[in-house]
């Protein structure tokens, strides 16, 4: 899949982070789902996120990501992409709502939308590196596009496991493991 960069509004948390970032967000989901596939990478600012946070997840609150995928879990004919190739845990189908990549362009799959102000803040309150938080999220969110999900203890295992071996792969590590494990 291709991370595209999409802005909504100039922020100071991401100035510098996002452009010096992008090829390994690239790198990180190189491997997920089909080449041809794209998805939007959204900064917001964080008002803006604890709105969608309550519109699409009834929680009113600021949240560092969230992802709107154009993939189904159930379709007509051939899915595009079977459990358990390139990342995807389940069959998917495209939304039959979705233009096909026209000339040469990539399908869009969806939308990874992240608060930089939130995730900065939580980081620097944490004491946690905003060089690695980003792309773990950039790499969960993509997942969550592809049907991964962690709302029992197995689910948030495996998927925290697969987040693992991506960033590993590009030479990152889970800034969430702890030595002792997760």
């Amino acid at each position: 899949m291709i991370p595209r960069l999409v802005e909504r509004r100039h922020l100071p948390e991401t100035k510098n982070l996002v452009p010096s970032q992008i090829g390994i967000y690239e790198r990180l989901v190189d491997d997920l789902g089909q080449p041809d596939w794209a998805f939007d990478l959204v900064f917001i600012e964080d008002d803006a996120m604890a709105s969608l946070n309550s519109q699409f997840r009834s929680r009113n609150s600021v949240t560092d990501v969230l992802s709107f995928s154009y993939l189904k879990q159930e379709g007509r004919g051939d899915c595009v992409l079977p459990a358990g190739r390139n990342g995807a845990p389940v069959d998917l189908w495209l939304d039959p709502l979705v233009e096909p990549g026209f000339q040469g362009q990539p399908v869009q799959v969806g939308e990874v939308v992240l608060a930089p102000g939130f995730i900065t803040s939580r980081c620097q309150r944490q004491n946690w590196s905003v060089e690695d938080e980003f792309p773990l999220l950039v790499v969960h969110g993509a997942l969550h596009l592809l049907g991964w999900d962690h709302q029992d203890q197995d689910e948030a295992v495996a998927m925290r496991d697969l987040e693992e071996r991506l960033l590993s792969a590009c030479g990152l590590s889970h800034p969430l493991r702890s030595p002792e494990g997760f």
